[in-house]
Formats: C-alpha cells, sequence, structure tokens
C-alpha cells in the first residue's frame, strides 16, 4: 500500500510531507470549484521528481457540467496526472469515452461505490438479519464481477471505497477480481447532496463561500426524537455510542474511520491509502 495525501487546495501543500509520499490526491469529492488549475499541478511536477498526482472530481450539478468538461480537458492537456477519479456518472462516461486509449488510471470516487455499511448505525439496523442478509447488505455495489467487467470494458481500473470491519469481506472480494483499491483511512462519507449546505446556511455563493467550506462545521448529538414521548429527548449511551460526530465541508459530511487499524493490517490488498489532510485536525481531535 502507498500512502497518498488528499488535499483540497494547492495551497495547502505541505512541502516536507510531500517529498516524503511523493503521492497526492487532489481536488474534492464534492466541489467543482476546488478542482486544481493546470498551472499548479505542472509546479508540483516540476518541484518534486517522480510525483504521483491523481485529481479526484466532484459530484456535478447539470448547471456546471461544461465547467468541469473544461477543466478536466485542461488537466489533462498538461501530461502530469497518474489518475482521474469520478464521482459523477456524467464526467465518467465523458472522459471514459474521450480519452479512451489515454495512460492515465480512471477510478471510481466514493460517491459511486457508497454502501449501507457507511451508515454507522448499520448494525444495529441489522440487528435481527439472518447472517446471509448481513453480508449482502455489507457489501458494495462491486461485489459482482458482472459489473467490475462492465467498469472494465469502460476503462475504469479501480475504486475508491470507505472501509471499515463491516465491510472487509466485500473489499478482499473487489481486490480478488483485480480491482485497484485505493482507501480512504480517517474518514467515512455520511452524505452528500448537490447543494453545499454550507453556502446555504451562510447564504453565500463562490466564491464568498470558500472560507466556510474549508473550516468544516462539527455536529454533535443533542436530542433524539421519540413518538413514543412525542418529542425530543436525551439519547441513551447506546444511541449516543452509534451516533459519531460528523464534519460538514460544503455538500459533503464526513466522519471519522474508527477502523483505521484493520485497514493498515489489510495494507496487502490495498493499493493506495488516503489520509484526508484537511480534516486531520478535526478527525483526531
Amino acid at each position: 500500500m502507498k500512502t497518498g495525501l488528499f488535499i483540497r487546495k494547492y495551497d495547502e501543500v505541505e512541502w516536507e510531507k510531500m517529498n516524503k509520499n511523493k503521492c497526492v490526491f487532489l481536488g474534492s469529492e464534492g466541489c467543482i470549484y476546488k478542482l486544481p488549475h493546470k498551472n499548479e499541478i505542472v509546479d508540483l511536477k516540476n518541484k518534486i521528481k517522480d510525483m504521483e498526482i491523481h485529481i479526484i472530481t466532484p459530484l456535478v450539478s447539470q448547471m456546471n457540467l461544461q465547467l468541469a468538461k473544461d477543466a478536466i480537458d485542461d488537466l489533462i492537456s498538461a501530461n502530469a496526472i497518474d489518475s482521474i477519479t469520478f464521482n459523477d456518472y456524467g464526467v465518467l462516461y465523458y472522459v471514459a469515452n474521450k480519452y479512451k486509449y489515454s495512460n492515465i488510471k480512471f477510478y471510481l470516487g466514493r460517491l459511486l461505490t457508497k454502501s449501507f455499511s457507511d451508515c454507522p448505525w448499520s448494525d444495529h439496523l441489522n440487528r435481527n438479519e439472518e447472517d446471509f442478509v448481513k453480508k449482502y447488505m455489507n457489501g458494495f455495489a462491486l461485489n459482482d464481477p458482472r459489473k467490475i467487467k462492465m467498469f472494465k470494458d469502460m476503462g475504469i481500473e479501480g475504486a475508491h471505497l470507505s472501509a471499515n470491519h463491516k465491510n472487509a469481506e466485500g473489499l478482499k472480494e473487489i481486490a480478488q477480481n483485480g480491482f485497484d483499491i485505493i482507501v480512504h483511512l480517517n474518514t467515512i462519507i455520511g452524505s452528500s447532496s448537490r447543494i453545499c449546505s454550507q453556502a446555504q446556511y451562510h447564504s453565500l455563493s463562490y466564491p464568498a463561500c470558500k472560507d466556510k467550506c474549508e473550516k468544516p462545521a462539527v455536529l454533535r448529538l443533542s436530542k433524539v426524537w421519540s413518538l413514543k414521548e412525542d418529542g425530543y429527548i436525551e439519547p441513551s449511551k447506546e444511541v449516543k455510542r452509534m451516533v459519531p460526530d460528523y464534519y460538514v465541508a460544503g455538500n459533503i459530511t464526513y466522519y471519522r474511520n474508527p477502523d483505521q487499524e484493520l485497514l493498515l493490517d489489510m495494507s496487502h490488498l490495498i493499493t493506495y491509502g488516503v489520509e484526508d489532510s484537511h480534516f486531520g485536525a478535526y478527525v483526531y481531535a
């Protein structure tokens, strides 16, 4: 497993870490305006010899689809990218068809590989199910050789996964089918939306919303709704244990991955282990 840093803005690059890792995932899973510029990746490639540059592209609204296409075309023209990750099928189809014979690897992003096991309380929801149902529910959509073949035929060579103890068996199956596995070590995506939560909450639009996005809001469980009491009540210890703190950055909500040590033990199956540098201070607080 090679470790790479997930960075959303070029000016967040920590050069000491970059020189050590020589592997970076630049971009965003949720915001088109976070894509790096061509001159930034060229500069990065020139500054650090043998640097691996992986681009993460976001969920894209119809209004921003052409902007996304133009930005990705420009990045590809730099001839400095090792892979592109897609979190939007429309963008994936466009790039996979236009650049079918390029040397760039194409990967599925976490918004396209989300699973039921990403829900922190999925075990609670599955508590009365048979073992075979639990295994199925905790698997990935890619735990089907036919789907992997379909994506391979499109030129897709791997997938970003939010992995944990519940879907570890599913991860093994995907690796055995010859897919590159990119695991995000310290975060799991809880939810996503096409509307930017922080921009909407603060009544801002781009670029004024950028400062808010770069300071993730922390959501902590306060009360739970009770049908029996017909109102909000204090959560039980069990509920508090199940519901983690959430970190809202733009239109993506993350929470800490509690199984990082397990993933490190499975490193022989993982092509890249991604550390989210943006959330490091928040996730480990």
